[in-house]
């Protein structure tokens, strides 16, 4: 590994596009006896056996040495120099260094994960701003999912003075969680633009690697659901960073149909119970059954040119459907 320049910018794609990794200080400037100069590190996947990282990122807090960090080209590890004695540590993958945003990395306990608002509705093309939302979840900002992330932390780490080889492990595993989506048994889907988007509310809004918890920040997550072949089933599976710290909160799905005729429907469901009450919270699965869409001629009138349904915002029919689990 190579020692870098400080960076100011919190985004990790900016981060690591100019190098393979930095340091706040010039180890090569400090005395022989406060330098450790041959450490491995190795990153043991026991506890994500079928991970697809690809790279791997590494901070450690040193006290009055600061923080340094490095960039490993691979999942496996690689050798560094560090400051020698009491450290504490963070790492975590860099599979998705535009889409992960980084906030506080100076502070190993309020370093924090987080994803980049939504504009717009990716599946329907439409801006997300002033699409209605469920009660209560007006103020939530509106973010887009993570993708996978693997991580762990370090509070009681210690390495040695030496110029002989030493061995520090971590043990990286899944910081997001798993979610799907599904409707089932839709009636008349054949009526609706298949580009369909959804909101879910009252998600965490990051992650703290360094205690390994989500944070108390609520947001709704924008999603995007696919019909199936035979047009009686929608759904999404995707990532989130969980439910907030703190007391459980009320969860809504909103979904967002546009019909053929130019109209929209939007639907409210109160997921609560199946988010909040899920046997593995990180593995949710939120199944809705009966949802019917208004049955339209074969051959309404057709979309603009250019495609899209084009519905105006502030055409949204509210549906508020009584949730079969």
């Amino acid at each position: 590994m190579k020692p870098l320049h400080k960076l100011l910018t919190l985004s990790l794609g900016a981060m690591f596009v100019i190098a393979e990794g930095c340091t706040h200080k010039d180890l090569n400037d400090d005395a022989p006896t406060t330098i450790a100069d041959n450490v491995e590190v190795v990153f043991d996947w026991s506890k994500a056996p079928r991970t697809q990282a690809s790279s791997m990122v590494l901070y450690l807090y040193s006290g009055s040495k600061g923080m340094m960090n490095y960039w490993f080209k691979d999942r496996y590890g690689g050798n560094i120099r560090s400051y020698g004695g009491h450290h504490t540590a963070i790492c975590h993958s860099n599979d998705d260094p535009y889409g992960h945003h980084l906030r506080n990395i100076e502070s190993h306990d309020d370093f924090e994960i987080y994803t980049e608002g939504v504009t717009m509705l990716v599946g329907q093309g439409i801006s997300a701003r002033g699409i209605p939302r469920a009660d209560g979840t007006e103020d939530q900002p509106l973010r887009v999912t993570p993708s996978m992330i693997y991580g762990a932390a370090d509070t009681d780490l210690d390495i040695r003075v030496s110029a002989l080889p030493q061995t520090i492990t971590f043990y990286p595993e899944e910081l997001v969680c798993r979610y799907s989506v599904e409707f089932v048994d839709v009636t008349n889907l054949k009526s609706a633009d298949t580009h369909i988007d959804a909101t879910l509310s009252s998600l965490a809004g990051g992650y703290y690697p360094g205690r390994m918890s989500p944070t108390s920040e609520v947001v709704s997550h924008a999603i995007t659901l696919t019909p199936d072949d035979a047009l009686t089933s929608l759904r999404a599976d995707f990532y989130t960073f969980g439910t907030p710290a703190g007391p459980d909160m009320p969860h809504k799905l909103c979904l967002y149909i546009a019909l053929k005729n130019r109209s929209g429907n939007y639907y409210t469901f109160d997921v609560t119970d199946q988010i909040n009450d899920a046997p593995d919270p990180r593995n949710v699965s939120i199944r809705i059954y009966g949802l019917e869409l208004p049955e339209l001629p074969d051959d309404p009138t057709p979309p603009p040119a250019g495609g899209g349904m084009n519905v105006d915002i502030d055409n949204w029919q509210a549906i508020y459907f009584d949730v079969k689990v």
